[in-house]
């Protein structure tokens, strides 16, 4: 048997209480002298020496609450009852065509033997061929912890098929089942970099120190996309129902534009069904673009999407320390640059970092065992009733 909490065990020390308790009022008491003592006949009179143990049994039910209660807190799992070879392999392959083609073979070899493939995307999609990538190949750290999420099932055996760089560490950790196996293909080549083409055909892009620049000319240095990520106007909606809030977003947005040259061409109410390239909200709409950059305020929320991120506090200098600090347009600005996949992102981790990042959860798949959990449970009512019986008829 293991514990999800082993540290709680230490709860059983607690046994020694009613011990001391119960030695403290077995405690000899002091004679008191009665008039009438004197026609009292001393009969049977023997010195009784060391400790008197009455109501053993009620000292035994109190000790054994105690423990039962640190074991059922420290959540019991019979892992004995299940072995390695039950394990369900699932395996999570980065749409990328250079590691569909670097694993082909470990992915043949599991197809074969019944095991099942999944594309990381939005939706988990199930891998039909290799040699037919979805269509949306970006891969986030947050779309893949809400793929993991999606697929994890009790004894699951999780193996993750992925580029080695940078952009996994964006976020503290991610957390996978116990029974997991990391596989990472390092990108040789240094893909062309992404940019925006903004006003008076200025190119925006991350260059030389990962410095966001706004030239005419590119980086001689860099080698960047044929076609820019986006030209022209950004079509933005701000649909807030604080005035205060949509004062303050859109003087970041404003800040942004004189920074960067960035050409934002703001709607306040939605019109007509031309999309918006981001939407700056505090409510999320009930079918959202893919293809639309969503940032939606004063609502905690885990982004199922890439393309959603929620700030859990309303954009106000009240409620938002980006907002009180001045760092609301860097941080809508990075939201930007990150949707648009102008960060550079080639380096490969190390192996000491891949191991600090990829958490094995706490959790357990699903909730430990419930036979185990409702025998715990039973017992420990059965003597907290036989406790308290005992104790109101021996008045103990």
């Amino acid at each position: 048997m293991a514990f999800l909490e082993p540290f709680l065990l230490w709860g059983a020390l607690a046994v020694v209480i009613p011990v001391i308790i119960h030695f403290w009022h077995q405690k000899k008491g002091k004679p008191l002298a009665w008039a009438a003592t004197q026609w009292l006949v001393e009969k049977n009179q023997q010195q009784q020496r060391g400790l008197k143990l009455d109501n053993i049994l009620l000292l035994i039910l109190r000790c054994l609450l105690l423990i039962l209660l640190a074991v059922l807190l420290s959540q019991p799992v019979l892992n004995s009852l299940k072995s390695k070879a039950d394990s369900q392999p699932i395996h999570l392959v980065q749409p990328n065509a250079l590691v569909s083609t670097n694993f082909r073979f470990e992915l043949e070899e599991a197809s074969k033997r019944g095991e099942k493939l999944y594309w990381i995307n939005e939706t988990a999609e199930p891998v039909d061929k290799l040699t037919e990538l979805p269509e949306r190949k970006s891969v986030t750290p947050l779309l893949l912890q809400a793929a993991i999420d999606k697929l994890r099932r009790e004894n699951t055996e999780v193996h993750l098929y992925l580029l080695n760089n940078e952009s996994l560490a964006t976020v503290p950790s991610i957390y996978v089942p116990p029974r997991f196996q990391l596989h990472t293909l390092v990108d040789s080549t240094r893909p062309p970099r992404a940019y925006l083409v903004t006003k008076g055909s200025q190119k925006l892009f991350v260059g030389q120190g990962g410095k966001l620049t706004n030239s005419a000319v590119f980086e001689p240095a860099q080698k960047f996309q044929a076609a820019p990520a986006h030209s022209g106007q950004l079509r933005v909606l701000l649909d807030y129902r604080s005035q205060r809030e949509q004062q303050t977003v859109e003087a970041a947005l404003k800040a942004l534009t004189d920074v960067y040259g960035l050409d934002f061409l703001i709607d306040h109410n939605q019109t007509g069904t031309t999309p918006y390239e981001w939407v700056l909200t505090d409510r999320i709409s009930s079918n959202p673009s893919p293809q639309t950059l969503y940032i939606v305020s004063g609502k905690p929320g885990y982004p199922m999407a890439p393309n959603i991120c929620y700030t859990g506090n309303a954009l106000t200098a009240q409620t938002d320390e980006r907002v009180a600090n001045g760092q609301l347009p860097e941080w809508l600005g990075e939201q930007l640059i990150q949707h648009y996949g102008l960060q550079v992102s080639s380096l490969p981790l190390s192996q000491q970092e891949l191991k600090s990042l990829f958490v094995v959860a706490n959790r357990p798949d699903r909730k430990p065992q419930t036979l185990v959990h409702n025998v715990i449970v039973l017992l420990f009512v059965v003597l907290l009733i036989g406790e308290r019986w005992m104790a109101l008829t021996k008045n103990a």
